[in-house]
Formats: structure tokens, sequence, C-alpha cells
């Protein structure tokens, strides 16, 4: 590969921004925490006991957007797909009056990017950056709930300078979680949610670049359905996101497209799930399509989870 050749995949790889699930794709100069994962549920706690649960990820898109939010003409299409495994354990004792949790997240990643232009596929599969949130509390109200907890994640995923299959960010990053639900009926068929992630990240370990704060707010209306006299529930409703980055990338390896310009983006979309309470097991789908987006790609979120505890 000429030397010509690798700059002009580089920068195109560097221009996509490419997403983060628990860890990076490559060269991507966005936040850490993947918006849409928490949806209608964002402040339960898992039950007393260890609970594993597997997420998969699943993010395409061929639409680049510059800072002011206009569509680059850039002949590319990129996919990410994420399996996220989580690890929880949840002991039968409160905690300050509520339901702790410590959870562990791995992820194995694999993204692929094409560039038509230079005839070029990119891209690479192997373990992420793993997210250890060591405090997690949940407390049940009258009217709904309300969850808190912080989490860091490790980059622990592959780094070789100048490779273009890198699978980590590169940095060590904090988020403080704060999250509320609201239950407007006395039999609490209906929620109103939201959950806020504030990222804080450290400088890369490998270049001068301190990518910039980030916020995420989730939100979500929904409905939930009894079945069997509790023996299964279902639930309905709408989810969204916004993400916004809240102070600039700094340091002398900046590159020119992230100079100043502060990445956002927005969605807006739907969530099913089933919750087996005999079985302590649950299921969930969740399509989040992206609009409004500004310094990034603009694709479609798609979750599908199930979790289960033992």
């Amino acid at each position: 590969m000429t030397n010509k050749f690798q700059r002009s995949v580089r920068l195109a790889v560097f221009l996509l921004l490419m997403f983060f699930v628990c860890s990076q794709a490559v060269a991507q100069e966005r936040g850490q925490y993947v918006p849409g994962f928490r949806g209608l549920n964002s402040t339960e706690q898992p039950h007393p006991g260890f609970t594993y649960a597997n997420y998969l990820y699943w993010y395409p898109t061929d639409t680049l957007k510059d800072r002011h939010g206009d569509e680059v003409p850039t002949d590319f299409t990129f996919n990410l797909v994420a399996d996220l495994n989580l690890f929880m354990y949840t002991p039968e004792k409160k905690v300050l009056g509520g339901t702790y949790a410590m959870i562990a997240a791995i992820p194995i990643t694999n993204t692929a990017l094409t560039l038509s232009r230079f005839g070029a596929d990119v891209g690479g599969a192997g373990l992420g950056d793993v997210y250890i949130e060591p405090v997690s509390l949940g407390w049940k109200l009258a009217k709904g709930g309300v969850r808190v907890a912080y989490g860091f994640v490790a980059p622990t995923g592959r780094f070789e300078q100048g490779a273009t299959d890198n699978t980590t960010s590169d940095y060590w990053g904090h988020e403080l979680s704060l999250g509320g639900t609201y239950n407007p009926d006395k039999m609490k068929h209906w929620q109103i949610t939201a959950h806020t992630v504030w990222e804080i990240h450290q400088t890369k370990r490998h270049e001068d670049v301190k990518v910039g704060n980030n916020v995420t707010l989730e939100y979500g209306v929904g409905k939930t359905f009894i079945k069997n006299q509790g023996k299964q529930v279902l639930q309905l409703g709408v989810v969204g996101y916004g993400e916004f980055q809240l102070t600039n990338d700094s340091g002398s390896d900046v590159l020119p497209f992230n100079v100043g310009a502060n990445d956002r983006t927005f969605a807006l979309g739907a969530e099913f799930g089933v919750i087996l309470p005999p079985q302590k097991f649950h299921f969930v789908i969740r399509v989040l399509p992206e609009f409004g987006s500004r310094s990034f790609t603009q694709g479609v979120a798609l979750w599908v989870g199930f979790g289960k505890t033992f």
C-alpha cells in the first residue's frame, strides 16, 4: 500500500469518526457511551443474584454530516456490529435504602468500511474496551424510581500505531449516570423515563488528543401489558436520545475536521420488550433512526438483547 493511498484511507476513516460500543471503531473521535442502550427500563436494577445479559448492536450508515448538519458527498458504507456481554451482581442487602448492583461489560466488535472511491475495504474485529460499573444504586418510589451510577471505560482493545483495524478508543473515560422513571397511573402500567450519561475523557495514550466531554439524554414513553396473571409482561413504547459534545477536542494531534466542531445527533424510534417474571428473563428489541447529526455519521441503531438472572 503506497503512502498516498494510506493517507487517503486514513483520512476517509477519520472523517467517518466511527462509533463506539463500550469500544470504538477505527480512528473515531466520538464519546464512549453508546446512546440508545437504556430504553424504557432505564432505572431498573437487576434482580438479586447473578445476571447475564447479551445485547447485539448493529449500526449501518452511508451518510456523513458536517459541522453545519449538511451531508458530505462521501461515497462510503459503514457497518458496526457489536456483541455486548454484561455480567451483573446484585446482593440481597439494600445500600442506602436502594438496590445496589455492580456491572462489567465486555464487547466484541466488528467494523466494516467500504471506500468505493479508493476500492478499499477496511475495518476489523476483536475485543473492545471493557466497561466497569462498580457503583449502581436504584430506589423505588411511590410513582416511579431513580437510578445513579458511576463507571469507567478501560482502553483494553487492540491498538497498533497507524493500523486501520484498531478496536480501542485509546483513552480512559469516566461516566456518571442519573435517571428517573415516572408512573402517572395508579397501576404503573404507563412509564415516562429520562436518563442522562455524563462522560469525562482523559488524553489518549498514543496521541496528543483529548476527546471532548459528552452528555447523552435518553427518554421514552411506554405502556406495560400484563398477561397470564403476571406470568408474562409485554412492553411497547417510543424511545429516543440526544447526544451532545460539551467541550472541544484538544491537543496538537487533533485533525482539522474535528477542530472546533462539536458533534451531536438525535434519534427517535420504537421499543418492544417481553419480561417473564417467574423465569427472571427478559427480551428487548429497539430500533432508533438518527436525525439532526452534526460532525458525524447519521444512521440507524438496532438493539436486540436478552437477560437472565440466576
